[in-house]
């Protein structure tokens, strides 16, 4: 039996016969070596042939693989079976590995076995044979069995071996006899191989041989899918390009793609005039289209850039530079010109070129390339005589164009369109950035605008009638209503820098206004004026205009953020027109309660004049009271009717307190002496007193109003110290020490000026004070639990105790720290949006006063309760919820429903009757107060030498 080499190489050769029919016949390639053939023993082969018993020619002595597959396809009909009988072969192949998979795997098995049995039986025998050597006394009948078993296991192992050498020589022999069965599979691959690039040779050489007719007719439909299939083909071969004849099939094909490109061409080029005209055949252009197609992406660019080109010489020849027709006034016929060329694409030329090519699309691109050139061009020439209503006008005119390009080639496809796969044709800013350098010129045109608008309001505008629906100044609406349109405007013409140039601008007018116009409407400080309801109501015209103002930029900072390009929204601050508008709004609380203060300043005089050291008896309530009570009802209620935003009511009513409280204090000292019966008196007074600024909440409301438990608090807080301090002066002098006693029991503190003070408004001479400070000096020594100086004498220094340098402790903290910050020259505790006071240095901004109306008045306000009608209304929003605005851009951050976020904890505390309980209890103490005082000037007249304690 032979065995074929693997590596053997198979080719089919034709031998031609007389019949004109050829005989296909394998033959060994020449130039492939082949291996020797292995002969075996005759005595071999006879045993494997008996063992085998098989007649299949495959296992035949003498077997020859050429002969057997010639005889196999004798002819090339009966090649159609070459599929059947590689089937069969791979399935024998199959087979014969399979078994012999099994018989190497069982030989190899059963040897290691062998082996393992093997070197136990040798150890055994080493040491038996260890055991005998080493036993002195040998039983010598075991001797000779031991040695013969020796023997047998010796002659069992060279056995074993010799079975496993020839196991070794059947798995040569077994694998030099499948040697055949690999070669055959390799020769079936090989001839499979011939079989399959014979076969697509042909199709090539046949496909080329049409391909060249057709496309000499110019049939270009049919050319074009036999050059799909022979571009397909050629491809097979590109391993094949060493052979002379698959090299000259290739070198023939690209020829032949040259060629039908040059002819397709010229071709278009026939097809039409050099004005863009059609005048070749549709039919035949189109089929051309399809063969440019298969040519590749490149030869269909070349031709579409060629078509547009063509399509747009007219227009730079109507639309050349320096011509009348190509002004920018012009630019309108340009766009009108391509509407045109479209129309006659559409309607003519479309139907050439395939869908997928989007030649509208690139002449649309390309048209808006030139025209954008050519107006960047005739800008730089006309910078500097251009108007910019025209300017604008053809900007517009140019968006409007990019718009109907943008909607024409993304509604084209309504499938993409509805799945949102489309996001944009790329028409958006095709022309329009050239004019963004030149929109300065418009932000010029709207600076000088709003400037004289502005200018205008400074110079002159009334103050609005009487009128409860007037309630801001007009100017106000009139700038916003400015800000509104011309952002619109410029939003649709850029979003980018000169958007952001417009907001700057804005800002910029925004703070001349509240500066040179609103601030300027307020009354000069020290200005002389009647008090009066057209005084107060310009004031509080001014207060509403910066409300309003403050409200409506908060909507424009939202609306600019919502209209900006997003490179530029960080860039957008509106934080020095908002602190511009709050400190208006400070300055017009500062002058209501200046104007209050100037209106009850002659009971003030009143007071004063009273002669409270000769008063004999403690009657009804002193005149000045009743000048203060019509004081509060003229000013106070009428300011609470004008203020739209009760917000700023409140704020004016705590600032209220706090001036009224330290004057009160003030002009107590300046009506020294005071007697005891005048101190009763005083005290009577400033019962009063605290009752009518209880009701301050109610004045010029129709309906009454429960009055917060923290007002009521605010207001006993600032009056109990003065108090305080008249029923220390009630006291009477004589005893000494029963005085002195009585002051460290109201007055708590060891403070010798505090004491001197006291004595002073008691009217008392040097003299006695000398011997009253001895006694004082001694007896505090000892006192360990009084205070170095206590807070109720600091009223008598001129300013309240409860305003420092860092703030104001008290139910509106954070806006008092501030005001007080102002007024008396300190760096006030500016307010974080949070509410909270902190300390601050001062900037260079003179409106870096802190957020002066947020949240912290709303949660610590003695009005909070008051909230629920804020001012969104008064400015066009919705009253019940604090939305709209001239901007619409929601619920007020500022105003309106947020400034009712404070209610409710407040009035749960206190609740109605807080105001004449108080009253009720000031009333029991004096009474009580009297009696004890009476008691100590019977007991002086009965004992004028005696001296004790004072009672509680």
């Amino acid at each position: 039996m032979a065995a074929a080499s693997a590596s053997s190489t198979l080719l089919l050769t034709r031998n031609p016969t007389p019949g004109g029919s050829g005989i296909m016949t394998l033959q060994e390639s020449a130039y492939v070596t082949t291996t020797e053939t292995i002969q075996l023993a005759p005595e071999l082969n006879s045993s494997i042939t008996h063992i085998l018993r098989s007649k299949d020619p495959l296992d035949a002595q003498e077997f020859n693989s050429v002969e057997y597959i010639n005889k196999i396809f004798p002819n090339e009909h009966s090649l159609t079976a070459v599929d059947q009988v590689l089937t069969k072969l791979q399935t024998k192949a199959q087979q014969v590995q399979e078994e012999l998979r099994e018989l190497t795997r069982a030989q190899t098995d059963g040897g290691q076995k062998s082996q393992e049995e093997v070197e136990a039986a040798k150890k055994g025998i080493e040491v038996t044979m260890l055991l005998i050597t080493s036993t002195e006394r040998v039983n010598k009948p075991l001797l000779s069995y031991i040695s013969t078993v020796y023997l047998n296991i010796k002659m069992l192992f060279f056995k074993i071996k010799e079975i496993k050498e020839k196991a070794t020589q059947s798995e040569q022999m077994v694998q030099e006899i499948t040697q055949d069965i690999k070669s055959l599979d390799y020769a079936k691959r090989h001839l499979t191989t011939s079989i399959t690039t014979l076969k697509r040779l042909q199709m090539l050489v046949t496909a080329l041989d049409q391909l060249k007719a057709m496309a000499q007719r110019k049939q270009y439909r049919e050319t074009a899918q036999l050059l799909e299939a022979v571009l397909q083909l050629i491809q097979y071969f590109r391993t094949f390009q060493n052979v002379r004849q698959i090299a000259e099939l290739t070198e023939s094909v690209a020829r032949l793609q040259t060629e039908l490109e040059r002819d397709i061409v010229k071709d278009f080029e026939q097809g039409f005039t050099q004005d863009g005209i059609l005048v070749g055949n549709i039919s035949q252009l189109a089929s051309a289209c399809l063969v440019i197609d298969i040519l590749g992406d490149d030869v269909r660019q070349s031709l579409v850039d060629w078509y547009c080109q063509l399509q747009l010489r007219a227009y730079r020849s109507i639309f050349k530079p320096n011509e009348e027709v190509s002004a920018l006034d012009n630019t309108s016929r340009r766009y009108a010109w391509l509407k045109r060329l479209l129309k006659i694409h559409d309607e003519e030329h479309a139907h050439i070129f395939p869908s997928a090519w989007d030649v509208s699309h690139v002449l649309c691109v390309q048209f808006c390339q030139i025209t954008r050139a050519d107006l960047a061009d005739i800008l730089v020439k006309t910078s500097s005589t251009i108007e910019v209503p025209l300017l604008l006008q053809v900007l517009q005119l140019t968006l409007d164009f990019e718009a109907q390009l943008e909607n024409r080639f993304l509604n084209r496809d309504v499938e993409f369109a509805l799945n949102g796969e489309v996001e944009s044709a790329g028409f958006t800013e095709s022309i329009s950035p050239c004019f963004e350098p030149y929109l300065s010129l418009y932000i010029e045109a709207e600076d000088k605008a709003l400037g004289e608008k502005i200018n205008g309001f400074k110079l002159q505008e009334p103050v609005p009638e009487d009128d409860p629906s007037v309630t801001v100044f007009a100017s106000s609406t009139d700038i916003f209503l400015s800000y509104k349109s011309a952002l619109t405007n410029c939003a649709k013409l850029s979003r980018k820098k000169p958007f952001l140039d417009l907001c700057i601008l804005f800002g910029k007018w925004l703070r001349f206004y509240a500066n040179d116009v609103l601030l300027n409407r307020l009354p000069k400080q020290g200005e002389r004026r009647p008090i009066n309801r057209e005084y107060l109501r310009s004031i509080c015209i001014v207060l509403n205009t910066a409300d309003y103002s403050l409200t409506t930029t908060n909507q424009a900072k939202e609306r600019l953020w919502a209209n900006i390009d997003p490179e530029f929204v960080e860039q957008v601050s509106m934080e020095s027109e908002r602190q511009a508008f709050l400190y208006i709004i400070n300055s017009c609380t500062m002058a209501l309660v200046r104007a209050v203060e100037s209106h009850y300043d002659p009971a003030m005089q009143a007071m004063f004049k009273l002669p409270w050291a000769t008063i004999e008896n403690v009657g009804d309530q002193s005149e000045y009271v009743s000048m203060i009570q019509g004081t509060l009802k003229t000013c106070v209620g009428t300011i609470q009717e004008l203020i739209t935003n009760k917000r700023y009511f409140r704020t004016f009513c705590d600032k209220f307190i706090e001036s009224f409280v330290s004057r009160f204090a003030i002009n107590l000292t300046r009506c020294k002496p005071i007697s005891e019966i005048g101190a009763e008196q005083m005290l009577l007074d400033t019962q009063a007193v605290k009752s009518l600024l209880l009701e301050i909440p109610n004045l010029g409301l129709e309906t009454s109003v429960p009055v917060p438990t923290s007002f009521v608090k605010f207001v006993n807080r600032g009056l109990s110290k003065v108090e305080t301090v008249l029923k220390t002066a009630m006291s009477p002098h004589d005893p000494v020490e029963m005085f002195i006693d009585h002051y460290f029991l109201l007055i708590g503190d060891r403070n010798l000026p505090n004491f001197q003070k006291i004595l002073e408004l008691k009217g008392l001479k040097r003299a006695e004070q000398q011997q009253m400070v001895d006694l004082f000096q001694k007896k505090q020594v000892n006192m360990e639990n009084l205070q170095e100086n206590s807070a109720v004498m600091s009223l008598l220094q001129g300013m309240p105790a409860h305003v420092s340098s860092q703030g104001v402790v008290g139910p509106s903290a954070g806006l008092a720290g501030n005001m007080a910050g102002i007024v008396l020259g300190g760096a006030g505790g500016l307010i974080t949006p949070g509410g909270s006071g902190t300390s601050s240095t001062r900037d260079s901004n003179p409106y870096q006063l802190g957020n002066i109306v947020t949240s912290s008045i709303l949660s610590h306000s003695p009005f909070a309760s008051l909230a629920g009608n804020g001012g969104a209304g008064a400015h066009g929003g919705d009253p019940a919820t604090g939305t709209g605005g001239l901007f619409g851009l929601g619920q007020d951050k500022e105003s309106g429903a947020g400034s009712s976020a404070g209610v409710g904890g407040a009035t749960s505390q206190g609740g109605q009757g807080q105001q004449g309980g108080s009253f009720a209890a000031g009333a029991k103490l004096n009474v009580n107060f009297r009696k004890l005082v009476a008691g100590m000037r019977a007991k002086k007249d009965q004992d004028p030498g005696s001296s004790g304690n004072p009672g509680n």
